[in-house]
Formats: C-alpha cells, structure tokens, sequence
C-alpha cells in the first residue's frame, strides 16, 4: 500500500483547512462515523493505490493497519460507502481541488509568459467515454455515453496550471461553455480551437475587450476588406474582414492570417489582437499543443479504470478526487521559449496594399 504518498497529499489539506472550506455542520449532520473529511481521506487512499470497487475498498479497510490510524475506524461496509457516494455532493471535492489549485498559483512568481502579456488561458475539452449502458444520465450519442471536462489553464513561467473548469456530461458542445470560461481579463490573450467558434461570442469578446486568437473552420465565409503585406516569412496571408452571412454576419471586423501549423498543414487564424504582428500571432497560437500536454499528463495521472459507482454523483466525485490526488504532481511542461518582439509595430488597420472591394474569401483547402 502506498501511505507514503497518500501522507504527502494530505499535508497540504488537514482537518483545519478542510473545515474552512466545506461546511461541515451541515453536511456530516447526524454522521457518527464516515464523516465528509474522513470519506475523502479514504477516496484519495483508494485513487493513489487503484482500487477499482467499493468492496476493495471496505477490504482494505478492514486489513490495513495504517488506515486505521488515519481514519479513526477499523471497518466499514460496502453499502455504506455506496450510500455516501451517491448521496455527497461532488462540489465538495471539486472545492477542494479548487482550494489546491490556488495554493500553487499563489506559490507562482507572476512573470508575464511574453511581453506584455501578462496571462496567456488556452481553451479546449477531453471527454471521458463510458459504457451507455451503465451511464443512461450521461448519454451523447446513439452508442456512447461520456463526460466533458471543459478546461481553461494559464501558461506562466512554463508551467501550465488549471484555472477554470466545467464537468459536464458529454453532449454539451464545447462553444456553449464560451461565456463560462472566457471572462474579462484585459492583460490575457485567449487561445481556442474550431470547437469554440460562435460567430456571436466573438462579437461579445470584441465588445468586452477581451482579447482572443482561434483557427477558422474549413467551410467558413469571409468578406474581405483589405490586406497588408506578410511581416514574415512564415506568413502567407493577414487580411481583415467580417465573418458570416445574412443573419450570422458578424458585427466587428477580425483579422484572418494564414501560416502553417508546426506539421506544415495550411491554417487560417482568426483573431481581433490589430496590435501584434502577424509571426506573434502564429508563433502564440502554436503554443495551443501545451493544453493537449497536459491533457495526456492528466489522463496518465487520473488513473481511472473504473468508476466507482454508475450515478451522476459518484462518476464526478471520483474525477475530482482524482484531479485532486494528482494536483500534487502538476508538471513543469517545457514550454516554447518565447522570442523578444518588435513592440514599434504599427496597428494593421494601416498601410494597406490592397483592397477586396467588398470580395469573398472562401479557403477551401483541407486544414
């Protein structure tokens, strides 16, 4: 049994800091013995050591000394760990995976990730599938069911660090979760992918001031106003335009660059940042694959073969507890080196070389 890292974790989230944070009064009313406190203590011992079943757990209760110590009890029965698990809200342990968060941000010096940025958040989701079968309540398609952990992180001193979530069932498309996620930072720049695009959140981001850089999707109609020439290499193309049609025309113009993704595939970017040069823009939204790092390092740290439990309550509590016996281990993921830019740039929305006298933009190509 692995105690050591089990004692680890709960330095930082003794009985003290757990009171502060979960109403305790309330939620252990009537509660003699499986108190909230110490059910998370024993959750985390069963997510460190891959303990797939509540009966397992309750087994190990009974024949692991250390734990005795530790929870105050020497057994307890399977149906009373099943009753506890449906019934204890998950926002308990997604608070405290909050409060942890926090903890390591507060320990981050604030260094801005390039000049003059002083956050960079990137947007994306991972869906964690599951038998329909078992999970009705979190059914997305005609053969699958599922959860979605939409996720904001912020990239700071190479270390990329969760800052904003929802854990939702999987069928809640990834743009629904926009305005939950992008909130009004104006030293931030947000990075997304195509899953994002809402023509009508853009107009809102544009209108709050909030900066953001994306990736156009493939079928996507684009009336051109004017280009500049390409302030690199790299560039192929930095126009500035409006996106849609009819009812779905946007309201404020975007500014579209066409570069290469770090495989060489062709990419249009669409982005309302007029102050930055074209290579930064590219050279920020490749740092997108950070997100997707850490996307694969938490699911190697989740560690969840199998849920404990088939409701709603147990499927969340288990991902929280597990978010937050891995939070200890929040990687430093090497990260780009950023270069040093030329702030004398002027705005694009002068010197322009060509005007498209109202024409249509249509990119076609596969990206």
């Amino acid at each position: 049994m692995d105690c050591t890292t089990f004692q680890a974790v709960w330095k930082e989230l003794d009985v003290r800091v757990f009171s502060k944070l979960i109403p305790i009064i309330d939620v252990d009313k009537y509660i003699k013995k499986l108190s909230a406190y110490r059910f998370l203590q024993l959750l985390i011992f069963a997510q460190i050591n891959e303990i797939d079943s509540l009966t397992a757990m309750a087994k190990h209760v009974k024949d692991t000394k250390e734990l005795h110590t530790e929870l105050e009890f020497d057994a307890i029965s399977t149906s009373q760990l099943s009753r506890k698990l449906k019934h204890l809200s998950p926002s308990l342990f997604e608070t405290i995976f909050h409060h942890l968060v926090q903890t390591i941000q507060r320990q981050l010096q604030a260094t801005p990730t390039v000049e003059q940025i002083r956050r960079l958040h990137i947007i994306d989701s991972t869906t964690m599938s599951m038998c329909i079968g078992q999970y009705t309540w979190a059914t997305f398609r005609k053969t699958k069911a599922g959860v979605r952990l939409h996720l904001r992180v912020v990239v700071q001193n190479d270390m990329t660090i969760p800052d904003r979530w929802v854990l939702l069932p999987a069928k809640h498309a990834d743009r629904t979760q926009m305005e939950e996620l992008i909130t009004y930072d104006e030293e931030a720049i947000y990075l997304f992918d195509r899953g994002y695009v809402d023509y009508q959140q853009f107009d809102r981001l544009c209108e709050e001031g909030i900066s953001f850089i994306t990736r156009l999707k493939d079928n996507a109609i684009v009336e051109v106003w004017n280009e500049q020439r390409p302030d690199d290499e790299s560039i192929m193309r930095d126009q500035e335009g409006v996106l849609g049609t009819n009812k779905t025309k946007m309201k404020h113009p975007l500014r579209l660059i066409q570069t290469k993704d770090s495989e060489g595939t062709v990419i249009v970017l669409v982005t309302n940042c007029f102050d930055r040069s074209a290579k930064e823009i590219a050279d920020l939204y490749r740092c997108r694959w950070k997100i997707e790092t850490f996307f694969k390092w938490m699911k190697q740290h989740l560690r969840i073969k199998r849920f404990w439990g088939t409701s709603e309550n147990a499927v969340y509590t288990q991902i929280w507890v597990a978010l937050v016996k891995a939070d200890d281990k929040i990687p430093n993921i090497a990260g780009i080196k950023f270069p040093t830019y030329n702030r004398t740039i002027v705005s694009t929305r002068g010197a322009m070389v060509h005007d498209y006298e109202r024409g249509i933009f249509h990119d076609q190509r596969d990206v």
